[in-house]
């Protein structure tokens, strides 16, 4: 499926039928990140995947691609679909989002589940690295420079052992990404708020996976969410990196599948949801 918005063109696509899920994929690769996962969870659920704005089939417009702009992008997508309440997963950028997703339209989110996306802002030596990427990106050939060492870097050192087409794979999706969209992905990663303080709002089951290996979000920044948010479950994948769902994909469909049939045991109709919904009718949370 694709729709129109705010200059862009926005792709999805769905598996399975159920209580709803969306699967939100890290930058810079595509929605076919998660297939291996979301094929594993389509027995059960609706399952939804979505190409963010500049990545995989989904165009970027002008300006930077901000939280707030994939926020809404996703609530359009959402809505188009007549979606009322899902569980969000998300990868890196895709779990950064979730934070945003929430202080917006809390009403609409069933659980949340971080993968490897930290709550916290880039410091400001995070800055200059990405100012530093995005200068090299600019120079002749620098996007596929830059595009090798992310692959290198992403993924875990013992899943390239094991697995070295996963190399491959990552690096082939994120041929589909332009130059101009990497920017403008860099620019809103940058200007993205701390998520810290978000935490202390969250009143929906949540479920933290963090990666032993991941070297974006290390478990002591993702621990901060279980220490935050109380009642979330908390994975450690000590062998895992920042790709961790397209390395484990078994270990990260068993997590999510017990944790969603969790939640979708649980009423809809709680003092919580009805004032969240409340909440998301009269306009962003903040």
């Amino acid at each position: 499926m694709f729709i129109e918005r705010d200059g862009g063109r926005l792709f999805s696509t769905t598996l399975g039928t159920g209580p709803d899920v969306v699967l939100l994929h890290p930058t810079p690769v595509h929605h076919a990140f998660w297939l291996p996962v979301a094929e594993r969870l389509a027995s059960d659920f609706r399952v939804t995947l979505v190409d963010l704005r500049g990545h995989g089939q989904s165009t970027s417009g002008a300006g930077p691609i901000t939280m707030g702009r994939l926020a809404e992008d996703l609530h359009a997508v959402l809505q188009s679909m007549e979606v009322i309440q899902a569980a969000l997963v998300g990868c890196s950028i895709g779990g950064y989002l979730l934070y945003e997703y929430w202080r917006r339209f809390p009403g609409e989110v069933a659980g949340l589940v971080p993968v490897c996306g930290k709550p916290q802002a880039d410091t400001a030596t995070n800055r200059e690295k990405r100012n530093e990427t995005m200068r090299t990106a600019r120079q002749p050939n620098g996007l596929g420079r830059i595009f090798d060492l992310m692959t290198d870097t992403l993924i875990a050192p013992t899943a390239q052992q094991r697995n070295p087409e996963l190399r491959k794979i990552a690096r082939a999706m994120m041929n589909d990404v332009s130059l101009d969209a990497f920017l403008a992905v860099q620019e809103g990663l940058m200007e993205r708020p701390d998520s810290v303080p978000t935490l202390a709002t969250v009143r929906v089951p949540v479920c933290v996976v963090a990666g032993g290996e991941d070297q974006v979000s290390s478990p002591d920044e993702m621990r901060v969410i279980a220490e935050e948010v109380q009642g979330t479950e908390f994975h450690l994948l000590p062998d895992a990196g920042h790709y961790a769902p397209l390395e484990q994909p078994e270990k990260i469909a068993c997590i999510l599948q017990a944790f969603f049939k969790r939640v979708a045991s649980q009423s809809s109709a709680t003092p919580a949801a009805k004032s969240n919904s409340q909440k998301s009718t009269t306009g962003p949370v903040h």
